[in-house]
């Protein structure tokens, strides 16, 4: 399976490749083309000036509007060879995925890294070799940020199985989903916030001094002009018209130039988000999730695309200032340009302003639900989950970590039924039971994501998922590591406390103390937690932990995992099975890495 998609990416990665270069070629010929078209235009214009023949000057109109031609040909070429390069880099991407590489991604997400999240920084949803690192194929600000948020805490339990249903489509629409993205990509794009482009958006209009009668002032102007002309009036009137135009257009030029200099920021980011809404509005999705994404960008008979390039076409309209200033001096007073120029804005920002903040929403949304679709296409036999209400509870057959390769990955069933039951795991060093914690925590974040779980089967109640894997001390606050777990543990039980359903994952608590205290606590934290609407794993290497299945023999059992010695070398299945180990391995891996034991010491 994972050969046939890696020569899927690859094949796809050729095409893009072949095209590109193809349309390198056409480009490189443009360019001279241009320059021939241009030197012709520019030769026929100047022998029709200066030479004997003027009718040769009449030449030069078709050979620059060819030349004009080819500019805006070019442009556009511009546009395709750099979206298909994108497209060779998203497959080359996700070949490497396919092959493990991942880890090298740029996209950390180290900024959403939160050391007192209850689960993220345990489960490495965040940072170096994360599940972010691995998923993400958002391209904006307000997309990965969604997807943060998503991994972060669940989603609403009556969103779940419509997630699941968009991304399960989305999994099967590979070009839309790699167009969408290539439309997207822009390292500027990402670190732009579009809460500014929100707040103008949704701005209160502040009135102007002028009534929109004025705006109509140059049709009798011209009209006034007009009737000179032809000798029926004096010129006087169309004068007299023409200064109270330029004393129109006069007033509020400093607040205006503001207006638009927040506008023209405004829509170069929203220019963007154009390209993206575009590929959404143009795709025919069936399950009603994407259905529902779709119908937000429609906010009238016109889709938020083209509302968006209207208002581009509307701040172009002050670019003319900068970029024909004679022209622009002329139309501001003969047309009232700039007062125009307001009118249309003010229109768009009521008709659309409240809007902008919705299209932002689906747009991210749908990029969301396009990351977990990658996972699900390349993942086909992992399975959507069951989600419930009701109390703690999880089953699952085949449970792997979805961050480790296919070939060394390893299933397991568990089951964690209703409130109460606890798993004791121990084993030896290196024997797995971190990983399984991590398994199980990791896929119960994809489950709530609405996300495809890395097993053949799954089911669990909605839960809050609280761990305590990694904790150290902090010189700076003075704070032992012992303590810190010690606040890690109270912040669980009060959790547990509010009776929401919950699920914990403890690995290796009190490692910061002695063994009898260390002991003495664990056993103090189970049997509070143990009565309260919690489910829960614990490792450990105490073994004397086990006895606790004796006291509570409904709620409370007893795995373990284990290894072998064969030929000085040590084997692990990372299969979790029933009872207390009953294997060490701390001497075989110290003699593993070459430090000297005494056999008297054994």
């Amino acid at each position: 399976m994972k050969s046939a998609l890696l020569e899927l990416y690859q094949r796809r990665r050729n095409i893009f490749q072949e095209k590109h270069d193809q349309a390198q070629k056409v480009s490189n010929s443009i360019s001279w083309l241009r320059l021939v078209f241009f030197i012709l235009a520019a030769g026929a214009f100047g022998y029709g000036f200066y030479g004997p023949y003027r009718i040769v000057i009449f030449l030069a109109l078709p050979l620059a509007a060819v030349f004009v031609w080819l500019i805006m040909k070019h442009m556009h070429l511009k546009e395709e060879i750099d979206f298909l390069k994108k497209l060779v880099q998203i497959n080359a991407t996700a070949g490497l995925r396919l092959e493990g590489k991942w880890t090298a991604f740029a996209e950390r997400g180290d900024h959403y890294k939160d050391d007192t999240h209850p689960y993220t920084t345990d489960l490495n949803i965040f940072g170096q070799g994360s599940l972010f690192q691995y998923i993400n194929a958002t391209t904006s600000f307000r997309g990965e940020r969604l997807l943060a948020d998503l991994l972060s805490r669940p989603a609403p339990i009556d969103e779940l199985e419509p997630r699941q249903e968009a991304v399960s489509e989305l999994a099967n629409l590979l070009d839309f989903r790699q167009s969408f993205q290539a439309a997207g990509m822009d390292a500027l794009f990402k670190q732009q916030d579009p809460e500014t482009v929100q707040g103008w958006a949704e701005s209160k209009l502040t009135p102007g001094n002028w009534s929109t009668a004025l705006l109509y002032m140059p049709v009798a102007t011209f009209s006034l002009f007009g009737l000179g002309l032809l000798g029926v009036l004096s010129y006087f009137p169309a004068v007299v018209f023409l200064v109270l135009q330029v004393a129109a257009a006069l007033p509020g030029e400093r607040k205006a130039l503001e207006r638009f200099t927040k506008t023209d920021k405004a829509v170069q980011r929203l220019k963007r988000y154009e390209k993206l809404m575009r590929w959404i509005e143009q795709e025919n999705f069936t399950a009603p999730f994407l259905i529902a994404q779709k119908k937000r960008l429609f906010p009238g008979a016109q889709p938020a695309s083209r509302q968006i390039r209207r208002l581009v076409n509307i701040a172009d309209r002050n670019n003319l200032r900068f970029s024909s200033s004679m022209i622009y001096f002329i139309l501001k007073f003969s047309v009232l340009w700039d007062k125009w120029t307001l009118k249309m804005l003010d229109d768009w920002q009521k008709s659309y302003g409240k809007a902008v903040g919705s299209w932002f929403e689906a747009t991210a949304e749908v990029e969301v639900l396009s990351s977990l679709a990658g996972l699900c296409h390349d993942n086909r036999h992992w399975v959507f989950p069951q989600v419930k209400t009701g109390p703690p509870a999880f089953k699952a057959r085949d449970l792997g970590h979805p961050l480790i390769p296919p070939g060394e990955r390893v299933g397991n069933n568990t089951s964690l039924m209703g409130p109460g039951r606890f798993f004791i795991i121990t084993g030896s060093n290196m024997s797995g039971k971190s990983t399984f914690l991590r398994t199980v925590g990791i896929n119960l974040v994809l489950a709530y994501a609405g996300a495809p779980v890395c097993a053949s089967e799954f089911g669990c109640s909605m839960m809050q998922v609280y761990s305590k894997m990694q904790i150290h001390d902090n010189l700076e606050e003075r704070v032992s590591t012992f303590y810190s777990e010690l606040i890690r543990m109270k912040m669980i039980i009060d959790a547990a406390q509010t009776g929401a359903p919950l699920i914990i994952l403890l690995d290796e608590i009190f490692r910061g103390t002695n063994p009898r205290d260390r002991i003495f606590a664990t056993r103090t934290i189970i049997k509070q937690l143990h009565t309260l609407n919690v489910i829960g794993l614990v490792t450990t290497h105490d073994y004397e932990l086990g006895e606790l299945e004796k006291e509570y023999t409904r709620s409370i059992s007893n795995y373990h995992f284990t290894d072998e010695i064969r030929d000085g070398d040590i084997h692990f299945d990372y299969k979790i099975k029933p009872g207390i180990a009953q294997t060490a391995n701390a001497v075989a891996l110290m003699k593993l890495v070459g430090i000297e034991v005494p056999e008297e010491d054994v």
